[in-house]
């Protein structure tokens, strides 16, 4: 049986990545902040080549959007400089390695769904690092997949789900943005996507999948259409009591440091043509586990 090793294992995307390893009974070695710096090539090195993995898989990331503005060298070091470590071990090692990159590539001007070869042109300093992240594999790696999603939520972590949760506790009312779209997709999506692909490339080791995938959760809406929906869904399960009015804003109605791009809508094509995977189904996980968002971490 494959075996992953797992980079990231405290952030949203790499917790469901190791509770569905689990379940499957797949090994996996995972690693977290603690146990392993990104940055640093031969500890990376060292360790991946002591567990011998059959896949390696990049979850981590730095991803405070609005903090990459004035810490661009720490999101540069984690997101661009870690990640080509990653690419250049993974070569070495003979091993694909499949890493998670965003929406924020691109600018958000495209009046169309983004399919993976539009031009990219990110617009803030965290798209920047990203997209420099995979051009660093592209440039030290011939196997690998790099998955771009976006508006990623999940029961682990902080996430736009658990703030409204916790501002329907507290507000009668809420302004939120209605001029920005994209799909929110399910971190838990993400990891059995990511475990599909890993599969996919075991069971078919002559073919050459090699590429950037887009994957995100459909139908895609603006944030208000999504904050409507988790209220409904709070609403239906009682989690929430009150009448909360939610009122459709522009962006502009919330300055911030890093410009957010208008358009995120991903094409999901490409990836059902070669791996067969459907988009996330995020009003699924809304209407079968809302109430663990209400936990407290």
């Amino acid at each position: 049986m494959n075996k992953v090793f797992i980079i990231g294992g405290n952030g949203q995307v790499g917790y469901c990545l190791k509770q569905q390893t689990e379940v499957l009974n797949m090994p996996a070695f995972v690693t977290t902040r603690d146990m392993l710096d990104v940055t640093d090539y031969e500890q990376l090195k060292k360790l991946v080549a002591t567990e011998k993995p059959s896949v390696l898989i990049n979850a981590s990331a730095y991803t405070n959007v609005e903090q990459a503005e004035d810490d661009y060298e720490k999101a540069y070091e984690v997101n661009c400089v870690a990640v080509g470590n990653m690419a250049k071990v993974a070569h070495e090692l003979h091993i694909p390695l499949i890493h998670i990159s965003t929406d924020y590539v691109f600018d958000g001007t495209c009046d169309r769904i983004y399919t993976e070869d539009k031009p990219t042109n990110p617009i803030n300093a965290y798209g920047k690092s990203k997209l420099l992240g995979e051009n660093a594999v592209i440039e030290n790696h011939d196997q690998y997949v790099i998955l771009r999603t976006s508006w990623v939520f999940g029961q682990h972590g902080k996430n736009f789900v658990k703030t409204m949760m916790r501002l329907f506790g507290s507000k009668d009312s809420l302004k939120v943005v209605d001029d920005q779209i994209g799909g929110p997709t399910f971190a838990g999506d993400i990891a059995k996507a990511i475990l599909d692909i890993v599969d996919y490339l075991h069971k078919n080791p002559e073919k050459q999948p090699w590429g950037i995938y887009n994957f995100s959760g459909f139908p895609n809406v603006t944030w208000c259409t999504f904050t409507k929906n988790i209220y409904a869904v709070a609403l239906e399960k009682k989690l929430v009591d009150k009448y909360i009015k939610i009122e459709p804003v522009a962006t502009e109605f919330y300055p911030t440091k890093a410009k957010r791009p208008k358009n995120s809508q991903l094409s999901m094509k490409k990836i059902k043509d070669v791996f067969d995977i459907d988009p996330s189904d995020w009003s699924r996980e809304l209407k079968y586990n809302l109430e663990k968002y209400c936990e407290q971490e």
